[in-house]
């Protein structure tokens, strides 16, 4: 019975972690006679070559030999058992950590597949001497993290299936250029950082929201109709005693907000960075 069970649990790990029998002969040092046998029944490993085999399965000896099923837990379930019982601060430190993590523990899944130029502590050092910034290129993969007074802000950029052909797209050009030319305006930022600040409730008038940024209330409208056209705002028409009044409602826009902040890093913070490893960031063609 024993020889039968780990017989099928050999097998049935190669094939769903997609190994042939010759890669797991040359990672345990051994023939692939011995791994056919080991999965055919025809032979058993030795204790010593269980626990080699537990290890590159990444599965315990029990799960191995088919005493006990081990039961994994979806990522979403990983992560969420993280922030079990955390505050609100704890919970944003503990995200920051997290993702401070992913790349070391990414490098220790994917060395196999690089050349070995750059192992985990060149990548992502230990630590850092003061706030919190880094970032990090390859081919394909982006990370950029900003922790300070002015800023909390990552960003994570994965290589996609289409190689940013649309930024060559003229009618993709146009629209996204929207964005960006009604960001470039000083007035338009002022108008922004009152509507997402705490002080101003999530409906507000064109009216209203001149008289606190001093902003010319013609210009307000004309901003707020934008910010409609591009953000997360949208208006309706209001009729008073006085007459027809536009109503603008805006609970926030975090797109936006992240622009400006990266856009703050950039321009304003730091020239340089507490840790900067750039392999490479050019995720447009290539394999």
């Amino acid at each position: 019975m024993y020889e039968c069970k780990i017989a099928e649990k050999l097998l049935e790990l190669r094939t769903s972690r997609g190994a042939t029998q010759e890669d797991v002969a040359q990672s345990l040092s051994v023939s692939n006679k011995t791994i056919s046998k080991w999965e055919n029944g025809a032979s058993t490993p030795d204790l010593p070559m269980v626990v080699e085999l537990a290890k590159y399965y990444g599965v315990t000896t029990d799960t191995l030999l088919g005493l006990s099923e081990d039961k994994k837990q979806s990522t979403t379930e990983e992560i969420r058992s993280l922030f079990e019982g955390l505050d609100r601060r704890e919970s944003v430190l503990k995200a920051f950590e997290t993702i401070r993590a992913l790349v070391p523990s990414m490098y220790g899944t994917i060395s196999e597949y690089y050349d070995d130029a750059y192992d985990k502590e060149n990548v992502y050092p230990t630590g850092t001497s003061h706030g919190y910034r880094s970032a990090i290129s390859l081919h394909e993969f982006f990370e950029f993290t900003a922790s300070s007074e002015n800023v909390n802000v990552a960003v994570m950029m994965l290589r996609n299936k289409a190689n940013f052909a649309w930024m060559n797209d003229a009618d993709k050009q146009k629209e996204i250029v929207k964005i960006f030319k009604f960001l470039s305006n000083e007035e338009a930022l002022s108008v922004l950082y009152f509507v997402h600040s705490t002080d101003c409730s999530e409906s507000f008038t064109a009216e209203y929201v001149a008289g606190k940024t001093g902003v010319e209330q013609e210009r307000v409208t004309e901003i707020l109709d934008e910010f409609c056209s591009v953000g997360e705002c949208h208006w309706v028409t209001v009729h008073l005693t006085e007459g027809e009044v536009r109503v603008y409602e805006c609970h926030g826009d975090g797109i936006v907000l992240s622009l400006i902040a990266i856009a703050f890093e950039r321009m304003c913070g730091r020239q340089s960075y507490d840790y900067n490893f750039n392999g490479r960031c050019k995720m447009i063609g290539g394999k």
